[in-house]
């Protein structure tokens, strides 16, 4: 079994306890959130913490622009005069699908837009009128752009894909630069009432998993090598 496989398979297993756990127990989440929140508060609120309102602010400026780049390396690599782009221009089509097919189509208009969780600042244990409901049970307390799972940290996780298709310690190194930008904006939004624990740690599984899917499709379309790391 190649080192690849293996890693698929404890990550899977990690995602399946994970889930049974925070469905079992969501208490956890609230336990959590009330780390951040304190006399009627929430720790990052209002701009307070310059850093903070920077990460959450620019986050999604960086994943649209990073769609752009690549959609345009991909465009420019269809020129071969353009060698350097051009040789590449099957990895910028890589990029390009994982980034649509993860944090876009499944993170914010599938789960964010159709599990309908309401965010911890609008439940009623934190003085909100919503109703608090665990992670994978879908909902109605929540129409749109809702908490289940969180688009920042599924951006920040998507640093991974950088070294998705290197050699094997490239990739043990861009993943845990992943986990690193993926914690740093999951502490941004749990902060500030913004997300749940549990939708913190299930957007890095779906960017994770998004790009199995692609990179998965891409060699059955043969348009990457067959793997054997």
């Amino acid at each position: 079994m190649t080192s690849r496989a293996i890693e698929l398979r404890v990550a899977g297993v990690v995602f399946a306890l994970l889930a049974v756990l925070f469905v079992g127990f969501p208490e956890i989440d609230l336990a959590a959130s009330r780390v951040f929140y304190h006399d009627g508060k929430w720790a990052f609120s209002g701009g307070n913490w310059p850093l903070f309102e920077l990460l959450y602010r620019g986050t999604p400026r960086v994943g649209q622009a990073l769609l752009v780049i690549l959609a345009g390396g991909l465009l420019l690599g269809t020129i071969k005069r353009l060698s350097w782009l051009h040789a590449r221009r099957t990895t910028f089509g890589f990029l390009l699908a994982a980034a649509l097919l993860g944090p876009v189509l499944l993170v914010d208009a599938t789960l964010k837009d159709g599990w309908h969780r309401a965010r911890p600042a609008t439940v009623a244990e934190f003085n909100g009128p919503l109703k608090f409901t665990p992670a994978f049970v879908p909902t109605d307390q929540c129409p749109k752009n809702c908490s289940f799972v969180s688009g920042h940290v599924a951006t920040a996780a998507f640093v991974m894909a950088f070294g998705w298709l290197g050699a094997p310690a490239v990739r043990r190194r861009w993943l845990l630069a992943s986990l690193a930008t993926a914690t740093l904006l999951a502490v941004v939004r749990m902060t500030a009432g913004g997300h749940f624990l549990s939708d913190t740690i299930f957007a890095w599984f779906a960017t994770y998993f998004s790009l199995w899917l692609t990179e998965w499709a891409f060699r059955r379309l043969k348009w990457l090598p067959p793997s054997d790391k």
